[in-house]
């Protein structure tokens, strides 16, 4: 049987292992990727299938330094209970990574499937961004992507991160979009709510050409880093086993009760 009419049960357009080497979207990893591109190079490789301009690699770099790491969270709160339970270390970073979800650090995947709409919907209907993000912001009480819980006066990370997309030639109508949104949004609540990493990691991402369906991972390869670190320091450093504070945990359930023996009729096995 050939090749072509051969069926496999699986089949990838990204690698290939072979005798001497992998093939990576085409490239010899060995001879021509290793030592020529950083590693954010060779992410974008392998969600784009191409190479990056330098702009996009450098917006990608920062991006992967920006969210690297945000102290005690969620997600490094669960990789250092596991740690302390002492499962192996990339079992308690991987729990931490589960932990980025809509509320919690992954909120940028739906705001980037939004944003692209809107974009999108903006061009087809030839308004302008702020007409449109003025329509959405008004149709919809919660919005994802603005706000931070641990930033009140505003998430630093995004303004940061528009400036050097700006810079690098990689800003385009999803930042503009966002933006809009903000002033918007500003507008309905009578006060500044500023837009968060999950907005502000989203809007690279679209301006990069990233699948929305890939925003996750901008959250999750970065921060991979941070959770090691800490599941490190964990390990070699705490005493083992986090269990939250007795006096801050409440029983609120029916109070002490009895099985009577007419109860149990029939609930034991025979």
């Amino acid at each position: 049987m050939s090749e072509q009419t051969k069926s496999f049960e699986w089949r990838t357009s990204i690698a290939e292992a072979t005798p001497n080497g992998v093939m990576v979207r085409g490239y010899d990893v060995m001879e021509d990727l290793v030592g020529k591109i950083d590693f954010a190079s060779m992410v974008y490789l392998l969600f784009n299938g191409e190479l990056p301009t330098p702009g996009q690699a450098k917006m990608i770099n920062a991006l992967f330094v920006c969210f690297a790491d945000h102290g005690i969270s969620p997600s490094t709160t669960v990789g250092r209970f596991l740690q302390a339970a002492g499962v192996p270390i990339q079992a308690a970073v991987a729990g931490g990574v589960t932990m980025f979800g809509d509320i919690h650090g992954g909120a940028g995947q739906e705001f980037c499937q939004n944003l692209q709409e809107l974009v999108k919907k903006a061009n087809n209907e030839n308004r302008s961004f702020d007409d449109i993000a003025t329509e959405y912001v008004q149709n919809n009480k919660r919005l994802d992507g603005f706000g931070h819980p641990q930033h009140p006066e505003g998430d630093p990370r995004p303004p940061v991160l528009f400036r050097l997309a700006r810079e690098y030639g990689v800003a385009g109508e999803h930042i503009e979009m966002t933006l809009a949104m903000e002033k918007a949004l500003a507008n309905r609540a009578k006060r500044k709510i500023p837009v968060n990493i999950d907005g502000g990691i989203g809007a690279c991402v679209c301006d990069l050409g990233i699948d929305w369906r890939l925003a996750r991972a901008f959250v999750c390869i970065p921060r991979t880093a941070g959770l090691f670190a800490h599941c490190y320091e964990e390990l070699v450093r705490e005493p083992g086993w986090r269990q939250i504070k007795l006096d801050q945990i409440q029983y609120d359930g029916p109070d002490r009760r009895h099985n009577t023996a007419e109860q149990s009729k029939g609930l034991l096995v025979e």
